[in-house]
């Protein structure tokens, strides 16, 4: 079943590192774009944490948020870097001297600087949380894919309807063209007439020049490849796999068939079906933009 780019998911986790928290939400993307921020004591797990959104999700720009909160009690992962903080202190007091400036160095002035607190956390004890952030990401990512299944569950209805539709008008746009070059003889022999004055028609000039229309008006390969596509369309939609670029394409195609009827063919009873089928076209191509 297709699947919506948009959505969001939470997952949340809690043991004896503390607590773990997962937010991902999802927008609309041609391409698949991943931004995510962690907390400096996770910050190593990076790569894993792309590799955990790229095997679940393949199109659309992504949003992960993980917050990380220490059990209580358990400070052991404060570093504080005394020897930056003497440095940024003796270099204020200098700059304080040479400004001519009378207030004292606080500990807030100097603790502001990067690097001065930071966490200290053993490559080891890192490594062990590792299931725990893997657990959240997990929950909230399943919760993300079933949001974007239930929307993708409405695009599918709405597609499968549009795509019959246009179905049925090339089935109509088929029937009438057939009789598109009759009605086409009939009135270039009326003409004919009504121009002569009622002097006999020459049958001989008037099928070369019928022949002529129905050559250049014929759209029987332009029906066939249409409903070769919209089959495509149908099957390719049904499959359990990211279609959405596949399906844009068919799309792509199916306007391209459609343009080429509509030059070919000047009758108002398929020029009507022309602009029907065009409309919905345009309307599948504006939901595909929703698929991944």
């Amino acid at each position: 079943m297709i699947r919506s780019m948009t959505g969001f998911g939470k997952g949340e986790v809690r043991g004896r590192f503390g607590f773990f928290g997962a937010e991902i939400k999802t927008i609309n993307h041609k391409f698949l774009e991943i931004t995510f921020k962690l907390p400096n004591s996770l910050a190593i797990f990076d790569d894993k944490v792309k590799a955990l959104i790229k095997n679940r999700i393949k199109r659309g720009k992504v949003y992960l948020n993980l917050v990380h909160e220490t059990a209580e009690g358990n400070t052991g992962n404060i570093f504080i870097d005394e020897n930056l903080a003497r440095n940024y202190s003796s270099r204020l007091k200098r700059l304080k001297k040479k400004l001519n400036i009378k207030d004292p160095v606080k500990i807030a002035d100097i603790v502001s600087f990067p690097g001065v607190i930071n966490y200290k956390l053993a490559n080891k004890g890192t490594a062990k949380m590792w299931p725990f952030v893997k657990e959240a990401i997990e929950e909230s990512l399943k919760k993300l894919v079933k949001d974007r299944e239930k929307e993708g569950s409405f695009l599918f209805k709405d597609l499968i309807w549009r795509i019959n539709k246009v179905k049925r008008i090339v089935s109509n746009i088929k029937g009438k063209a057939a009789s598109n070059v009759q009605n086409y003889k009939k009135k270039l022999g009326d003409r004919i007439k009504e121009l002569s004055g009622g002097y006999p028609i020459d049958n001989g000039r008037l099928e070369i020049e019928v022949a002529l229309f129905a050559k250049n008006s014929d759209i029987t390969e332009e029906l066939t490849r249409l409903n070769n596509h919209i089959d495509n369309f149908t099957k390719t939609i049904r499959k359990d796999s990211e279609v959405g670029k596949k399906l844009d394409f068919i799309a792509q195609e199916l306007h391209r068939e459609i343009n080429t009827i509509g030059a070919k063919s000047s009758g108002f009873n398929i020029s009507s079906g022309v602009i029907e089928i065009k409309t919905e076209i345009e309307k599948i191509r504006e939901q595909l933009k929703n698929i991944e």
